[in-house]
């Protein structure tokens, strides 16, 4: 079974009898990696979601197991190494919690000013 997460590509820095390699690094969008699918099924859910139903999420839709524990650091990877907002609460009375992502509407660029001057 291949596991693209787990490839590594040559950095080019330094000589190639070392094997000097790095981890590709994971998009939002590609379903390949752990992180795009936490992304994914996050993104397109409508209701908030426990840990175990994200992960049953990710198993319906891109037939992978993975584990709570590995979604819950991929939900910290967005917040912090990506900058969104993922809320979390707990669910009634328990403690368990149970997350959203914050969709944002796009931010209209506003003109340069030394564009508008010249």
């Amino acid at each position: 079974m291949a596991n693209h997460e787990n490839q590594a590509i040559t950095t080019g820095i330094g000589s190639k009898s070392t094997g000097a390699t790095r981890p590709r690094r994971a998009s939002l969008d590609n379903p390949a990696c752990q992180l795009g699918r936490t992304y994914l099924a996050l993104s397109e859910s409508r209701s908030w979601l426990m840990l175990n139903e994200l992960a049953a999420e990710i198993r319906k839709r891109f037939d992978r197991l993975d584990s709570e524990a590995a979604i819950s650091a991929r939900l910290r990877d967005l917040r912090r190494q990506h900058g969104l907002i993922v809320e979390s609460r707990r669910r009634g009375d328990s403690a368990a919690h149970e997350y959203r992502l914050i969709r944002l509407a796009p931010v209209k660029r506003q003109p340069d000013m030394l564009g508008v001057l010249q």
